[in-house]
C-alpha cells in the first residue's frame, strides 16, 4: 500500500473523523479560526475516550460513529469519483458514499483502531483562500512517535466538517481523488460493484448504513 493512503489511514484510525453532509445542496461559510481549532480539540478528546473503551466491539462502533460526525466523507466520495461524478444518477452517488465510508472505517480501524492516543496538542489555525481554516496538530500515540497532522476545517450550513487531513505533509483527499480510476475501474457502477465485493464482512457497515439510509 503507497505511504499515502499509509499515512492517511493513520490519522483516520488516530482520530476517526468522518461525517455526512449533502455536497450538491450544502452551502459553505467562512469559519472562525478558533472555533475551527475548538471543533478539533473536541473531536480529539472523543477519540481519547473512545480508546479507553475495553470491549472491542462497542469502541469499534463507537470509533466509526465518531468517525461519521467530523469529516465531510461525501465531498470526499464526490472527489474520489472524479469525473465520474459529473454523470453519476444521485441514487448510485448515495450508495456509493455508503459504501466508500464503510471501506474506509474498516480499513482505519483494521491498520490502527487499537492505537492509543496519550495527547492530542494544537497548534496554529490558518484561515486558507477560500476560507476555511487549517489546524496543526501533534498527536502523541502510545508506543510510537508523535504524528502531525493538519486538519482543514469548513462550515457547511452551520456545521464545522473537516474536507482534509494532511499527515507529515500527505493529503488523504488528493490520495483518494480518482484512486478507482487509475486501478481501471471506470464506471460507477464498477465501482459499487467493487466497494460490495469489499464490503462483504464489513464490521462498520451497519453502522454506516444506519447513519446514511
Amino acid at each position: 500500500m503507497a505511504v499515502a493512503i499509509k499515512m492517511g489511514v493513520a490519522a483516520l484510525a488516530l482520530i476517526g473523523l468522518v461525517s455526512l453532509g449533502n455536497p450538491s445542496t450544502a452551502t459553505a461559510q467562512a469559519v472562525a479560526p478558533d472555533a475551527a481549532k475548538k471543533f478539533i480539540s473536541e473531536m480529539g478528546d472523543r477519540a481519547v475516550a473512545v480508546g479507553k473503551e475495553t470491549n472491542p466491539t462497542q469502541r469499534n462502533n463507537q470509533f466509526t460513529k465518531l468517525m461519521l460526525d467530523g469529516m465531510d466523507f461525501n465531498s470526499l466520495a464526490v472527489a474520489t469519483l472524479g469525473k465520474m461524478a459529473r454523470t453519476a444518477s444521485e441514487p448510485d452517488k448515495k450508495e456509493f458514499t455508503r459504501l466508500f465510508a464503510a471501506y474506509v472505517i474498516d480499513v482505519a480501524v483494521a491498520k490502527l483502531g487499537n492505537t492509543q492516543i496519550n495527547r492530542f496538542a494544537l497548534g496554529a489555525a490558518k484561515t486558507e483562500p477560500n476560507g476555511d481554516v487549517k489546524v496543526n496538530t501533534a498527536i502523541d500515540r502510545a508506543g510510537d512517535k508523535p504524528i502531525q497532522v493538519d486538519w482543514r476545517v469548513k462550515n457547511v450550513d452551520g456545521k464545522l466538517k473537516v474536507n482534509d487531513m494532511e499527515v507529515e505533509g500527505f493529503s488523504l483527499r488528493t490520495h483518494y481523488t480518482g484512486e478507482f480510476e487509475r486501478a481501471g475501474v471506470s464506471t460507477v457502477s464498477g465501482l459499487i460493484g467493487k466497494l460490495k465485493d469489499l464490503n462483504k464482512n464489513s464490521a462498520a457497515m451497519p453502522v454506516v448504513a444506519q447513519a446514511m439510509p
